[in-house]
């Protein structure tokens, strides 16, 4: 008969012996005594649980324990606990605090976003076009650099597999392609330079005992399966990983670790406090206990319960070692309530359950006697408040070439003094060449000057998007992208666009990026365009024809706010068919197959927060255009010169949005591919120089000089809803002359209509009804998806 042996669990087992290896208690036991033999008082420990949002509430607490003058020795938590306990322990008070927290764009705290004008205009357009699009597979160099780094780093998916034969090939491109997909919504870039600009002075790695207030803090890594608990090394990273919520936040990778939310192995440490020699604990307790059937609806309520779930059994253990329990009532609120309203609310309810308590607490003042919370060391800097003195500048992640190139872009250097305003800036001047997974940055040193390090995480180069789009005009259409090597900041790149519909195209772009930034672009495409074919509606300009096009030109340059583009271009065009309701100018209808060579010039500014509901900004664009040669049949060299302007006045709620357009064709007998044409609410759908018209369906051919005045009123219904009412007037005539005989040489036309949009997430779902005086009918226009 063998003999019974005792044992614990494995992960117990572990747990005790990293927790023994955290905690170093003979260094903070030795600052509690210290405080006992001196002071001669009890030493108090404040423990912070998590909770998401609902973190706030230990703002108020914190606000009501200052009130009653309560000393803090020794601050911990875990999640959003972890996250303000960090804070306070920087040496904030709970007024500076309060505004930290209220202050917070948590909309942008919680992404990856950078404001739309540091991006590119090819970028902006991209993501205007795409309902889905994400990049994939890193640059060779450096999946071999990350490997080498984490020799364990994104293995899995054995069952994958390219090619036949060459399994080292094939692994390699199996774990790349699989390594670069996400492995959270959002990396936390944003919410990691939130706290930098929160922690100059502590960015080094330091002992977080010699904090102003000692601090722990607790996340869990994925690794051991067991508890990390941070009492020293870079305080970012310990205060980013105990909020790593799964699957909202990536992991942190670290020291062979992979660290995620805290509270899937100990919500509430107030175990912590006893093992570290606090004599009383003062706990706040966020947690809403067992969830029933119809608690758990949303994706907040299924995280928040699984974490929970994980880190049950020692929130069952802790809850009751506190001294004094603060459990306010948020029973309303999830983990993710970080509305302006909601924090306001949940910071009041922190203070109120304070109150509720005040009994307890004041008996544990009374043991305390007078102390109040000493800062053991100088405060952190506020930036936001205060800019300090820089002497350097690194960037890190990028070769020599990358970073001089980027040096110049952020126009930061030594000697300078800097505040959140500008170093953001540079930030996300950095993010928006979109190579990079994430930017973060660090004011390096304990005092000033600071030296500023940019610390760049570079991403997957490759990048897939897909778009799909309903309408009345063209039924159904899809759009696929596949760029290959597109986000790298510097070489060559290969890019392919294909439209598949009514009316196709299709074409592919070789790039290159210069060590400086300028891009050389070479571009051959083919459009197929049949206004013959499927429409509901009017159709008032009916043209067949097949477009191959080809250009030479430079790009992602920039004067002043404007990107710029400029090269040669080359179209064949084979007008098969065209027919309209009326004579529309002077144009050469007869020049229905040829080539034209085209010098173009392109200038475009775009400000809008959003490009199909903006809510400010504006948006500005100017193209020059000389048909100067072609063949085999000849033509007259012309040009064409073309002016758009629009600007949000107001806001989400009303918005007041005028648009002017102009194009002036300078020459005779302008062949017909380069018509003026109105209609439709798209731009460029049919001809490139397509000018969106409410009252006119599909499109409709104008004369030489055009001018299309607009005006959209809109107002918000509700989230996401929104009804406009727009109106707009096109005049267009074949000689400016003809402007002073306006009655019989100029054709103007009128067009109002009332439209419908959902912001949705696939793209606008829109629906308008229209009239104009060209028409004389109501028309009707409904789509879902993208425009492209």
């Amino acid at each position: 008969m063998l003999p019974t042996v005792s044992a614990q669990p494995q992960h117990s087992v572990l747990d005790e012996k990293r927790e023994a290896v955290d905690l170093r208690v003979e260094k903070i036991r030795h600052k509690l005594d210290s405080i006992r033999n001196v002071r001669h008082r009890p030493t108090v420990a404040l423990v912070l649980s998590g909770g998401g949002a609902k973190g706030a509430a230990h703002v108020g607490v914190i606000k009501y324990l200052e009130s009653i003058g309560m000393p803090i020795d020794i601050v911990m938590g875990t999640s959003m606990g972890g996250l303000v306990g960090g804070i306070y322990a920087l040496g904030y008070d709970a007024d500076h605090l309060d505004s930290i927290i209220r202050n917070i764009d948590w909309d942008m705290a919680l992404s990856d976003k950078v404001p739309r004008d540091y991006l590119s205009y090819s970028s902006i357009k991209y993501k205007e076009k795409y309902a889905l699009s994400f990049p994939f597979l890193y640059d060779k160099n450096e999946y071999l650099h990350m490997k080498g780094a984490d020799q364990d780093y994104m293995r899995r998916a054995d069952d994958i597999h390219f090619g036949a034969g060459q399994a080292d090939a094939t692994s390699m491109v199996k774990d790349n392609l699989l390594g670069s997909l996400p492995s959270g919504m959002v990396y936390g870039q944003n919410v990691n330079n939130i706290l930098s600009s929160l922690s100059v002075g502590y960015q080094d790695v330091i002992d977080f005992y010699d904090l102003p207030i000692p601090f722990l803090c607790v996340a869990t890594d994925l690794v051991s399966g067991t508890a990390k608990i941070w009492t020293k090394g870079k305080l970012n990273t310990a205060l980013r990983s105990t909020m790593s919520i799964p699957g909202l936040f990536a992991p942190v990778r670290v020291d062979g670790m992979v660290l995620v939310d805290g509270g899937m192995r100990n919500n509430y440490p107030t175990d912590l406090a006893k093992k570290v020699g606090a004599d009383i604990v003062i706990g706040v307790n966020l947690s809403d206990g067992y969830k029933n059937y119809n608690q758990i609806n949303n994706l907040a309520d299924i995280i928040n319960t699984g974490i929970d779930m994980l880190g049950r059994s020692s929130f069952e253990s802790n809850v009751d070692i506190p001294d004094v329990n603060i459990k306010p009532d948020l029973h309303e609120y999830n983990m993710l309530s970080f509305d302006t309203n909601s924090i306001d609310t949940i910071i009041n309810r922190g203070y109120q359950a304070a109150m509720a308590v005040a009994d307890k607490l004041d008996s544990v003042k009374a043991v305390v006697g007078a102390d109040k919370t000493v800062l053991r060391n100088d405060p952190a800097q506020d930036i936001r408040l205060r800019k300090v003195l820089v002497s350097g500048v690194e960037i890190t992640g990028v070769d020599d070439n990358e970073s001089l190139y980027l040096m110049k872009k952020i126009k930061v250097g030594a000697g300078a003094r800097m505040g959140n305003e500008e170093i953001e800036d540079a930030v996300a001047t950095i993010f928006g060449t979109n190579a990079f997974d994430y930017v973060n940055y660090e004011l390096v040193g304990d005092e000033e000057p600071y030296r500023l390090k940019f610390n760049c995480k570079r991403g997957p180069v490759c990048q897939l998007g897909l778009g799909g789009r309903f309408d009345t005009e063209e039924i159904v259409s899809v759009l696929i992208n596949l760029g290959w090597g597109v986000h790298k900041i510097q070489g060559s790149s290969l890019d392919f666009t294909g439209k598949v519909g009514t009316n196709p195209n299709a074409n592919v772009t070789y790039s290159y990026i210069s060590p400086k930034g300028l891009s050389f672009n070479v571009m051959a495409g083919v459009r197929y365009t049949d206004r013959n074919t499927f429409s509901i509606g009017d159709n008032r300009f009916r043209i067949n024809f097949l477009d191959v096009r080809q250009e030479i030109y430079l790009s992602n340059f920039k004067w002043s706010t404007f990107f710029l583009k400029t090269g040669f271009r080359n179209d064949y065009y084979n007008v098969s068919s065209l027919m309209a309701e009326q004579a529309f100018g002077d144009y050469d209808v007869n020049q229905l197959s040829n080539d034209y060579v085209t010098f173009f010039f392109d200038a475009r500014k775009d400000s809008f927060d959003n490009g199909y509901i903006p809510t400010k900004g504006k948006s500005v664009g100017f193209t020059y255009e000389w048909v100067f040669g072609g063949g085999p049949n000849k033509f007259n060299n012309f040009h064409s010169f073309q002016f758009d302007v629009k600007k949000v006045f107001g806001g989400d709620s009303f918005a007041f949005i005028p648009s002017l357009d102009l194009r002036y064709l300078l020459g005779e007998e302008v062949p017909v591919p380069f018509t003026n044409t109105i209609g439709g609410s798209m731009a460029g759908r049919y001809l490139d120089q397509q000018i969106p018209f409410i009252g006119i369906n599909n499109a409709a051919a104008m004369q030489k000089i055009l001018t299309v005045a607009r005006a959209d009123c809109r107002v918000k219904l509700m989230k996401n809803n929104y009804l406009s009412m727009i109106a707009n007037y096109v005049a267009s005539c074949d000689e400016l002359s003809s402007v002073k005989k306006w009655k019989t040489e100029v054709r103007d036309y009128f067009g109002c209509g009332l439209q419908y949009t959902y912001n949705s997430i696939i793209g606008p779902v829109s629906a308008n009804i229209h009239w104009s005086d060209y028409t004389h009918n109501v028309g009707f226009y409904f789509s879902i998806g993208y425009d492209f």
